[in-house]
């Protein structure tokens, strides 16, 4: 092996790990928005009020079956500010039986929330079922 050649695989040695390392850097700052994300939408009492209300719900229970799980991922938006705020999200959840999405829009004023939408819509119902407190 030449001087030359060794130069040239100690570069492509440099590239390689100077590569993953980018790799990693993305993939860790990604999970950590997504993570950021999650927390944020789970963290206030609407989403823990949601998704008691449907484990409780007896036409929930009947459409979906025991237990009902939250999936992984809410989608939407938390908006907290003191005693105000506004919430627009959605969870699905899922059971034995079947699975359905939670639609939750709401404010908040002077620390209470108030549910404008509330309701769960079962996967193949036409009519979605109102949860209430």
């Amino acid at each position: 092996m030449t001087v030359q050649q060794t130069e040239k695989s100690s570069v492509g040695k440099f590239i390689g790990i100077g590569c993953g390392c980018a790799t990693l850097l993305a993939v860790l700052g990604l999970a950590g928005c997504l993570f950021f994300v999650n927390t944020v939408i789970k963290g206030p009492a609407p989403y823990g009020d949601s998704l008691a209300a449907v484990q409780k719900n007896a036409a929930a229970i009947e459409a979906l079956g025991e237990p009902i799980k939250p999936g992984f991922f809410p989608t939407g938006s938390v908006n907290v500010n003191n005693d105000s705020g506004d919430v627009d999200f959605k969870i699905g959840v899922s059971g034995p039986k079947g699975a359905g999405t939670i639609t939750v829009k709401g404010t908040r004023s002077g620390g209470v929330w108030t549910y404008d939408v509330w309701e769960l819509k079962v996967d193949g119902q036409p009519d979605p079922i109102p949860l209430s407190k």
